[in-house]
């Protein structure tokens, strides 16, 4: 018997990238809201019956038949849960009426255990044991940190409660439309299928944060990272920093002071894009090596920061359609290390000074200059 395990799969790519390169900085997908049953030591959990209180179950006081999402598998009647779990972004066997599915299971079968495949979800309120075992196994097991060839994680999702987001407006995920409160990216009829009260859901959602600060001590006392400890960053996915025309002189004011956020903390910064067009990208790579500090990151300028090399129509649909963005190749030089900070040379034309660049922007007409020693490239 073969499983579906993703687990595994990203330990591979996490070792063939650092084989290609041993100063890169691997990261791997992790989710603390879902327990997703493609992850092995998710679904031993799921499969063993002493660790049922880990999991939200269906509402037993309804039938079946009223839930929202099947509990059965789609191709097996005979294999149910009653553990919640949507089939959003879930490999399924394909259908007349969904031909392409979010990963297409082979032979007719999708085997993720003794449960059919589907987004479970922790239940967070269970307390330390879960927590634990989170911080134990998904956070610093073998297959993450306790491996040399990883480095930190993509942690995805939120949990987000209406009557927290009334009581203050400002927490990270307020208001709760993603797509409603509860939690992220799940068939929005999740709490009327688990019967929670708002009550529940604002338990749940204090646990899950109690269970993510745990995972971030965690991750940083092993030496590692993830993206939703960068300033400004929150929840479900990373929001790059975008330059706009309209306010470069204050961006570029700003990062140009040695006490600012750009050059005191790690940042992640966008390439404008309208599309799969680039709009103007000699400007972004010029405000990038301006403004950065030690540790940034350039992107994608779109929530998630995915660059399109490939675009795909939607989720599974292969194969990828060919206008994907290729990587500039100005990506790919090496402009050698800065020399000062940037600093602005004449009122809104900021410079500077790299080992094997001078970097230029005026914010008067917008227009960047990336001059290199010895090397050729197009700077139009």
């Amino acid at each position: 018997r073969i499983c579906i395990s993703h687990m595994s799969r990203l330990q591979r790519q996490a070792h063939m990238t650092k084989k290609r390169n041993p100063s890169s900085k691997v990261f791997v997908y992790r989710n603390l809201v879902k327990a997703l049953p493609w992850f092995s030591s998710v679904r031993e959990k799921l499969d063993d019956a002493r660790y049922s209180s880990w999991f939200l179950h269906f509402d037993t006081s309804k039938k079946p038949s009223a839930y929202h999402v099947p509990p059965c598998a789609l191709e097996n009647s005979t294999k149910c849960s009653i553990f919640y779990h949507d089939q959003e972004q879930t490999p399924e066997v394909p259908t007349p009426d969904k031909p392409h599915p979010d990963g297409k299971c082979t032979q007719g079968n999708c085997d993720c255990g003794f449960h059919p495949c589907g987004e479970y979800l922790f239940d967070h309120r269970n307390g330390s044991q879960l927590r634990q075992w989170i911080v134990d196994s998904l956070i610093n097991g073998p297959a993450g940190l306790g491996d040399k060839n990883i480095d930190g994680f993509f942690i995805d999702d939120y949990w987000c409660s209406n009557l927290l987001c009334q009581r203050d407006p400002t927490i990270a995920g307020c208001p709760c439309d993603d797509p409603v409160q509860g939690p992220t990216e799940v068939e929005p009829h999740s709490q009327l299928d688990m019967g929670l009260s708002d009550e529940d859901v604002r338990d749940l959602t204090l646990a899950w944060n109690k269970t993510m600060e745990a995972a971030q001590r965690a991750i940083l006392k092993s030496q590692g990272y993830t993206w939703s400890l960068i300033k400004n960053q929150e929840n479900a996915n990373a929001s790059p920093e975008e330059l706009k025309a309209d306010s470069c002189f204050e961006q570029l004011r700003e990062a140009c002071n040695a006490t600012s956020k750009w050059q005191n903390h790690p940042m992640l910064f966008g390439v404008q894009h309208n599309g799969s067009n680039m709009t103007q990208f000699n400007q972004d790579l010029a405000f990038f090596l301006l403004a950065r500090g030690k540790y940034s990151w350039l992107g994608w300028g779109t929530w998630g920061m995915t660059w399109p090399f490939n675009a795909e129509p939607a989720h599974g649909e292969l194969p990828p359609l060919p206008h994907g963005v290729p990587r500039p190749p100005q990506l790919d030089l090496d402009y050698g290390m800065p020399l000062e900070i940037c600093h602005e040379e004449e009122r809104g034309v900021f410079k500077r000074s790299w080992t094997k660049a001078e970097i230029q922007l005026d914010c008067n007409n917008f227009v960047a200059k990336i001059d290199m020693e010895e090397l050729d490239y197009d700077k139009s």
